[in-house]
């Protein structure tokens, strides 16, 4: 029994994709296997966008994280982008490409 339970943590963290998009309208996310669909963040609702550094206790660890303030997306430990919306929850995204997300995100805002 403690095999199947090993093999099935090992397939999730296997499995598990943080896909980041900057599309015309918005920054778009999908955690899989957890989201089936993009999460959208649409421009307008962007007051400012920065590079962050985190740990992995920081938002709680690992996955899909939320905080009275913010929603976290952590695949790993190290940088990322925080996105600060109006009047609604921050929202950092664990990115190994953090500068160019923020390039491209302050480019469209």
């Amino acid at each position: 029994m403690g095999l199947v339970i090993v093999v099935a943590i090992a397939a999730l963290f296997w499995l598990v994709r943080l896909t980041t998009e900057v599309r015309e309208d918005g920054v778009y996310v999908r955690f899989a296997p957890f989201h089936r669909s993009f999460r959208e963040i649409r421009f307008d609702e962007i007051e400012s966008c920065e590079v962050t550094e985190f740990d992995l206790l920081t938002y709680g660890g690992i996955g899909i994280r939320w905080t009275p303030s913010t929603i976290a997306y952590m695949t790993a430990r190290g940088r990322g982008v925080e996105l600060q919306r109006d009047g609604e929850k921050s929202v950092v995204i664990g990115s190994q490409r953090a500068d160019e997300l923020v390039a491209e995100i302050d480019g469209r805002l």
